[in-house]
């Protein structure tokens, strides 16, 4: 075969193809082999005492959602207590938080509100690590649960979560939440960003104690105290920018017991609002998830191109060709192997949404969406290495790194 342009692009084309399924046998593989919560018939609260951490800055809309949720789950254990840390916001998390609690909590000793105070500078703090670390001091209960403000609880959520982990004897574990779309721009990258993950930290890796690989997910983190405190908890990943990461690697690299499973019947996820706090908040996390390594990095954005983008580029690009060329042959080859390609994306997404009850809306929109990722790849790096921009929520970044 003479290697002209339309050869390469059918070439290419086919390697598109072969990704597409790929990701579509092996996605599935994942998903079957990992653990997904299970709902137990056990009534009675456990004999065990747990402590809810939310640290929030700047999560007046979202701290309302999420305590009015915890205000109703089934009590988990004898002695609980829910914990806000208002990060030093600057809009109205904290009164919101106040308000909540007199409107949705019946008992006062439930739930307490605080400020973790302004930040020392004798370590450089980021992220949520302050408040996560500033709340931990105060607990002194057999448990300590981490989530987000932005997290919606089931209501046999904890109860489940804490059951598992007395039962398997679990150090830490962590769960899978259903990510929540709010606007397009979540419908056309959050769908690509979760098949990465899935790809990138396989369940089962990270669930195996005698493989090295560990990842655990921010909004839900379900901590044995003692197991916490004995790998330092937040104050050994103050600087680290994805602490979650962090804390499962130093649970697994002490012989800890971690597990991540699967809760997206259980809990959702609120992440983003629009477009600009999307990239903003994964250009935070990219790079860095990457271990900062660029051709890891370029190699992602590679494959996000020819998994999303390239597929639909080639379909137009045969559409045209075929109807204003005479070689019509390898056009329509290539429309052919584009048009199937498209179609087994979207007959992937419909077998998630029909088998694991993820919705499949806006689907044929991740082509694009793969554009904005291929994006978030490159501004991740120069935000990273530069510190241009590098920012969450309005904080640098950084400056606070060693």
């Amino acid at each position: 075969m003479i290697l002209n342009a339309n050869n390469i692009l059918l070439c290419l084309g086919f390697l598109s193809f072969i990704l597409i399924l790929f990701s579509f046998f092996y996605e599935i593989y994942i998903f079957n082999k990992a653990p997904f919560l299970k709902n137990s018939l056990y009534s009675k609260p456990l004999n065990e005492s747990l402590s809810i951490l939310i640290p929030a800055y700047n999560e007046e809309i979202n701290i309302v959602n999420c305590l009015k949720a915890l205000s109703e789950i089934k009590k988990p254990c004898q002695t609980f207590k829910i914990l806000v840390v208002d990060d030093s916001s600057t809009d109205d998390t904290y009164h919101e938080a106040i308000k909540c609690k007199d409107e949705y909590f019946q008992k006062n000793d439930d739930i307490e509100i605080i400020s973790s105070g302004d930040r020392p500078s004798d370590k450089n703090w980021v992220g949520k690590n302050w408040a996560c670390y500033k709340g931990s001091k105060q607990l002194t209960t057999d448990w300590i649960l981490f989530i987000d403000a932005d997290v919606i609880i089931g209501k046999n959520c904890i109860f489940n979560a804490l059951l598992k982990s007395c039962t398997d004897d679990i150090d830490l574990l962590s769960l899978a939440p259903k990510i929540n779309c709010n606007c397009l721009a979540e419908w056309m990258v959050q769908p690509i960003m979760t098949s990465l993950l899935m790809l990138g930290f396989p369940i089962f890796k990270t669930n195996d104690s005698s493989n090295k690989d560990s990842f655990a997910a921010g909004p839900f983190m379900l901590f044995k105290k003692k197991s916490y405190d004995l790998i330092g908890g937040h104050l050994e990943t103050y600087n680290e920018v994805v602490e979650d990461l962090a804390l499962a690697e130093k649970i697994k690299s002490n012989n800890l017991n971690l597990n991540f499973s699967i809760a997206i019947n259980d809990i959702s996820l609120n992440m983003y609002r629009n477009l600009n706090s999307l990239i903003e908040g994964w250009s935070k996390n990219w790079f860095l998830g990457l271990e900062k390594n660029i051709l890891k990095s370029l190699s992602a954005s590679i494959f996000v191109f020819f998994l999303y983008s390239f597929p639909l580029i080639l379909f137009l690009i045969s559409l045209i060709k075929i109807n204003f060329t005479d070689n019509t042959k390898i056009y329509l080859l290539t429309f052919l192997i584009s048009f199937i390609s498209i179609i087994s994306y979207g007959l992937k997404r419909l077998i998630f949404k029909n088998k694991f009850n993820i919705p499949n809306n806006y689907w044929y929109l991740n082509s694009i969406g793969g554009f904005i990722v291929i994006y978030i790849s490159f501004l991740s790096i120069y935000r990273t290495v530069t510190g241009n921009g590098w920012t969450w929520k309005g904080r640098n970044l950084y400056e606070k790194l060693d």
